[in-house]
This record gives C-alpha cells, structure tokens and sequence, in this order.
C-alpha cells in the first residue's frame, strides 16, 4: 500500500498511469465509504503480484493497461500465466525497456517455449489467430536476445567476472560475422562461447552443462557453431 502513497499520480479516465490506481470521488451510500482506495478482488490473487524483479513502474503500467482495456472492452483479462506474460511484455516496451530478457518472466511463469512463441505472435500481431480485435490496436515489437545478454550472468556463475569485457568482445566479433547465430538459442551459444573462453585460460570448470542448466548435446552443438572462431579465444 505505500507504494500508492509514494506515487505522483497521473490520471487517465480517473486511472493512475503509474501505479493503477482507480480514483474516483464518489460515495457509496449503501457501503458508506469512499471508493477513492484500490478497488479489492476477493477472487483469485493476481499474478501479476507474484512475480518477482519486475520494475515497479512495468508493473504499474501493467495493472493500468489492464484496467483500461477491461473498462473500456466490458471484459475481464483473464489472470493466467500467457496473459500475464503478454501484458507485461507490453508495459517492458511501453517503459523503454527495450534490452529486458524475457526468458526471465517465461521462467517466472514456467511457460514452455511454444507457450512463450505464442505469445510473442499474439503480441506482435504476426499470430494466424489473434485476440485483439481493436482495429487501432498498436502491435509490440519483438525483441531479438542476443549471447550478449546472457553473458554477465555466466560469468558471474563460473567465476570469471574480471573477463567480461574481453569474452563481450570476442562475443561481439563472432555475432557481425556469423550473423545467423541470432536465429540459434541465444543463451546456447552464450554458454559455448564461456566454455571456450575457461578453456583456454586453462581454466576448465567440471560440470559446465549442469551448472550453467545446458544439456550436453546442446552445448556441444553449440560449441560446433562457433568452432571457425576459435582463433578469437587465444590468449595473448
């Protein structure tokens, strides 16, 4: 509740755009109080509210977008994990989030891959069957993940932080030149690409595919598409 309090509000059809907060400055004679609070659903909790790490103006954005597309649709958005994940998507974009992973909420939401294909195409208007049936509906863009994304984490996880820069470097090199690796897994490639890196600081960590959550043949899939690159890894 103190985030309501903290909040500038900017209202839009009596609805905070930041904090979603519904203002209205009427009375209710039969309940004989002010409905100038949050409105409390005793049904089924959000998830929304669940979800961890989430930005909390992505999540104001969120719970605004969706009070006013129940407003002015006269429907509710259903509160399951695909809708969650499409809803929040939008309100990344829409905050100018434009580098976030979605691979975290998917995770958060344990949706599968085809889950998480799914709404992408629904979000973006390229799904065969869509939802939106607003003609003025504005469609988001997708966001292609890159290995970079995944680097950070990496290294943190195995212990090479003080190489970030460099292994950025290399990772950078590869992608302009074998640009079809976008297409590829992202966090795959980004696994191979540290795992070459470790090798030639003669540093090999047992256990790389399961402690990095890669199975075996993917990362030796993987480690196939980068090999024309591995002049990059060697060290000076």
């Amino acid at each position: 509740m103190d985030s309501f309090k903290e909040c500038e509000h900017l209202l839009e059809n009596d609805i905070c755009l930041y904090c979603g907060l519904i203002i209205e400055n009427k009375v209710d004679e039969v309940l004989e109080f002010t409905k100038n609070c949050p409105k409390i659903s005793l049904g089924k909790p959000s998830i929304i509210d669940s979800l961890n790490g989430i930005p909390f103006d992505v999540i104001s954005r969120t719970k605004s977008n969706i009070s006013i597309k129940q407003e002015q649709s006269g429907k509710k958005v259903r509160n399951d994990n695909k809708n969650t994940f499409v809803e929040i998507y939008n309100a990344y974009l829409e905050c100018g989030y434009n580098n976030f992973n979605p691979e975290n909420l998917a995770s958060q939401l344990k949706l599968s891959r085809k889950d998480v294909n799914w709404c992408l195409k629904l979000t973006s208007g390229t799904s065969l069957v869509t939802k939106f049936t607003d003609d003025d509906s504005n469609f988001a863009s997708i966001v292609i993940l890159s290995p970079l994304s995944y680097l950070d984490s990496l290294c943190e996880r195995n212990n090479i932080e003080d190489h970030i820069e460099k292994i950025k470097e290399i990772t950078k090199t590869i992608l302009e030149k074998k640009d079809i690796l976008y297409s590829s897994r992202p966090k795959y490639i980004a696994c191979a690409i540290v795992k070459k890196y470790c090798e030639e600081l003669k540093k090999p960590i047992k256990c790389f595919s399961k402690n990095n959550f890669i199975s075996d043949n993917a990362l030796k899939k993987s480690y196939n598409d980068i090999k024309e690159f591995f002049y990059l890894f060697k060290q000076e």
